[in-house]
């Protein structure tokens, strides 16, 4: 996260920002989901995002992504409104959504799902070049399922899934990576891994990455800087400032499950 000068301008005034956010402000029907959020992120950094549910963490993400607007604030994403990034344009985004929103039943194979990711760039009726299936299936390979390419979807594990929503991410060498809870349902090993390749990730391919997740403990050591949001946000520089009374104003009863967490750690 960068310093932001958008305190005094009535837009983003910060050139080097791949997101910035002034003063947004988000409401469902009479409940007020985000409060005048404000933070800018530079090119590269590894922004963790933390917080209880209800929090607004996945609104904030849709947010980011055009498919909700403010009811107050600016967003820009590369110096552009998020609705402005349509066509070839949205490519500069990769999105791995929560695994709860995906079908199991759905009848495509892992090299599917990844070819699906390059349709704002084909087209949906154009034939997908030979080019593209090439890199998909490369991607596939850099992510470690690659002898899963023609497996079903909805036949392989949570974390084996994961890596194929991020190959589809990747296919249109996307600048900014955005992630909803990607660890979810991982066990603490399986999520340690994953947050150890999402770096390798960011610095293989010179991603600017932002993840929301609930492991405090995990993210807290491998991202580079940490969002806290529960409806208002606090960032903090380093991710190791973080401390147990900002967890405690923003988890509230979800602190406990994390000092335990870290007990068992401790003990192992």
């Amino acid at each position: 996260m960068i310093k932001c000068n958008c305190e005094e301008a009535p837009a983003c005034s910060c050139r080097e920002a791949v997101v910035c956010l002034k003063d947004v402000t988000y409401r469902r029907a009479s409940r007020t989901v985000l409060d005048g959020v404000t933070f800018c992120i530079d090119e590269g950094v590894f922004l963790g995002i933390i917080g209880p549910n209800g929090g607004g963490k996945t609104t904030l993400l849709k947010l980011m992504l055009g498919a909700l607007e403010p009811q107050e604030g600016h967003i820009e994403i590369f110096r552009a409104a998020p609705r402005e990034l349509r066509g070839s344009r949205r490519s500069v985004i990769g999105y791995v959504p929560q695994r709860n929103e995906i079908d199991k039943n759905f009848p495509a194979t892992a090299l599917d799902v990844v070819l699906m990711g390059a349709v704002a760039r084909t087209g949906m009726l154009w034939r997908i070049p030979r080019i593209v299936r090439d890199r998909a299936g490369e991607l596939l390979e850099m992510t470690g399922v690659g002898g899963l390419r023609n497996r079903p979807i909805g036949r392989m594990s949570g974390g084996q899934q994961q890596r194929v929503f991020i190959a589809r991410a990747l296919i249109c060498q996307p600048r900014l990576l955005i992630l909803d809870e990607p660890t979810a349902g991982l066990d603490s090993h399986g999520q340690q891994e994953f947050l150890h390749f999402m770096r390798q990730l960011r610095n293989g391919f010179g991603l600017t990455v932002i993840m929301v997740s609930h492991d405090v403990g995990a993210l807290t050591h491998y991202a580079d800087q940490i969002a806290c949001l529960n409806v208002r946000l606090h960032w903090h520089d380093k991710s190791q400032l973080l401390s147990e009374e900002i967890i405690r104003d923003v988890f509230a009863c979800e602190l406990d499950a994390y000092r335990e967490r870290v007990k068992e750690m401790g003990a192992a």
